[in-house]
């Protein structure tokens, strides 16, 4: 099949395929947006109005939500959105050559989202206001979005005027440290912290076409950012880990062609690398630190803060906008120097030893070779690019200086029209560690079958399972009982009546019925998942666990 127009001018923007195994010359430095000075936030607020202006956020809302269906709920999701985020990015950097996506560190907002600095009016502006839920201040405001409609960009809180607590930054270290392969680190992911920052901010945000707002750019910007941390975390393991399975159950491996790209997946794996030009502030190399301390198993000692950090009260941040340095990097202290071995082995694997290793680029395995270049036969329609601020611009024999972007006549790609075409690999790095058998039951049972059980063992991530696939009577019958805080069985190990951590850990709120229809998840594996990260929460509280993140969430309540 003809590639698309848009294929050829972002494929060469980015310099990648299937041939290019090359070191890059210029990386695109991706921050935490708050740590942009404002000379450098407000230069990139104009090449986002420039983008917008040209029809590129259309252009992308129209992709994201054309490839909907095969994107999503399956191992492709985390390398076709870095594919696709080094899209977006690669334009932005035709508008300004020092053009680079930030992200946004969600987890240190978890507590109380709605009071982030992002979400005010000096960077994304925040909820939507009037009959039409209309954003009315921050950086799209007054924007005409016009994909798959014009309209005026969307935002409904989840909870009212504010957002229900999501998932802490010591959840998403516990996924990362606990998962060994990529069927695992994908619904682990994508189950919790992905869809939980979409439904928070709702309106765009939840339909097909959330790449209309800008804050679905931040958000899986970090949610790729939590990939390569994982990847760098032991990179013999995890660096070239992907298996499980497309939506239609066909094996997912390095040479699986991308939908709609038609690029190996093994061609994203690598950032610096390969055409994927860009990196992330502070992790050209990843610590793994696990600090030796007499204390830690008796009485809990209070960590001090790196002298980078505002001060600790009470155990918590006083304003979590200002703290500038990765959630990753706070919480593994935090973890490390208060946690009994027996919690640091069952949720913290990764951490539960003495060592302390470095992880460099130089203990990146050698990478696998593609075997051929991947078959092109994923593309979905015949559409001419957005135009690009060049007049002489010239790709692949076509000069699209003329051409603008037209109406999409193609609606959602269906996973029953997606083949999973694929590549020879003639090497393939895959992981040594077995693959886990429990659930979240079954180790619950083993966990209260005996009092003199030491926990030697981490709890296991499950791992997707292609054949376990969406019931739509399983889906129309779901619902969760939430409260942001879960008192159980014993108040006291949960802060409320004084005991306990002065800031306990809330409870994320669930996925809706409504956002598990749309993607087509599988009713058992959700409930799997959410059950397991409330018992995170119980058995943080539970030991007494003071997130330095957690102070925002005690004066909230539900609305809905």
């Amino acid at each position: 099949m003809k590639l698309t127009t848009a294929f050829v001018a972002l494929a060469a923007l980015a310099g990648i395929g299937a041939e290019a195994q090359s070191v890059c010359t210029t990386n695109a430095a991706r921050k935490e947006i708050r740590s942009m000075t404002p000379a450098e936030w407000s230069r990139t607020a104009n090449t986002l109005k420039s983008m917008q202006d040209y029809g590129w956020f259309q252009w992308f809302a129209y992709l994201h939500a054309s490839n909907f269906n095969v994107i999503h709920n399956c191992e492709i999701f985390f390398p076709w959105h870095r594919r696709f985020l080094l899209d977006f990015e690669s334009v932005g950097r035709r508008f300004d050559s020092s053009f680079a996506l930030p992200y946004w560190d969600e987890v240190r907002d978890y507590a109380n989202p709605a009071a982030s600095a992002v979400l005010s009016p000096a960077y994304l502006g925040g909820n939507g206001a009037g009959s039409n839920q209309c954003v009315s201040n921050g950086l799209q405001s007054g924007w005409a979005m016009t994909y798959p409609r014009s309209h005026c960009l969307h935002r409904q809180f989840n909870n009212g005027n504010t957002i229900k607590p999501m998932y802490s930054p010591e959840y998403m270290q516990s996924i990362l440290s606990r998962s060994t392969d990529m069927a695992q680190l994908r619904p682990a992911i994508e189950y919790s912290l992905h869809g939980a920052v979409h439904l928070a901010l709702g309106g765009d945000m939840i339909q097909t076409y959330s790449p209309n707002d800008f804050a679905f750019w931040l958000h899986h910007a970090n949610i790729d950012r939590l990939w390569f941390v994982w990847q760098m975390q032991n990179p013999n393991q995890n660096f070239w880990s992907m298996n499980g399975a497309d939506t239609k159950g066909n094996p997912i491996t390095l040479g699986t062609a991308l939908p709609y790209y038609g690029d190996a997946i093994i061609n994203t794996m690598y950032p610096s690398r390969n055409g994927m030009c860009f990196s992330y502030e502070n992790y050209s190399t990843v610590t793994r630190t696990k600090r030796s301390l007499n204390t830690r198993n008796g009485q809990k000692c209070i960590p001090r803060p790196a002298p980078s950090l505002p001060d600790l009260v009470n155990g918590v941040f006083d304003d979590v906008n200002a703290v500038l340095e990765d959630s990753e990097s706070v919480v593994k202290d935090t973890i490390v120097n208060t946690l009994p071995e027996h919690m640091l082995n069952k949720w913290f694997p990764t951490l539960a030893d003495n060592s302390t290793t470095t992880y460099t680029a130089a203990d990146i395995p050698e990478q696998p070779v593609v075997a051929e270049k991947p078959i092109e036969d994923n593309f979905y329609s015949e559409m001419s690019a957005p135009y690009l601020p060049s007049e002489s611009f010239d790709i692949a024999g076509e000069n699209i200086g003329s051409s603008y972007y037209s109406e999409p006549e193609v609606d959602v790609t269906d996973a029953t029209e997606y083949s999973g075409s694929t590549v020879d690999v003639s090497t393939v790095y895959t992981s040594s560690a077995p693959a886990p058998t429990s659930d979240v039951e079954s180790s619950m049972e083993s966990e209260t079958a005996s009092e003199s059980d030491d926990y030697s063992a981490a709890i296991a991530i499950p791992s997707h399972d292609a054949q376990d696939t969406y019931d739509a009577s399983e889906a129309a019958d779901y619902s969760e009982d939430y409260q942001i805080f879960d008192l159980g069985s014993n108040p006291d190990t949960n802060g409320l009546d004084g005991q306990g951590p002065a800031y306990p850990m809330p409870v994320p709120f669930p996925l809706t019925r409504g956002f598990i229809e749309m993607h087509k998840y599988s009713i058992r594996e959700i409930k799997e998942h959410y059950a397991m990260a409330k018992l995170f929460v119980s058995e943080m509280n539970g030991a007494n666990f003071q997130s330095p993140y957690a102070k925002g969430a005690k004066n909230l309540t539900n609305v809905n």
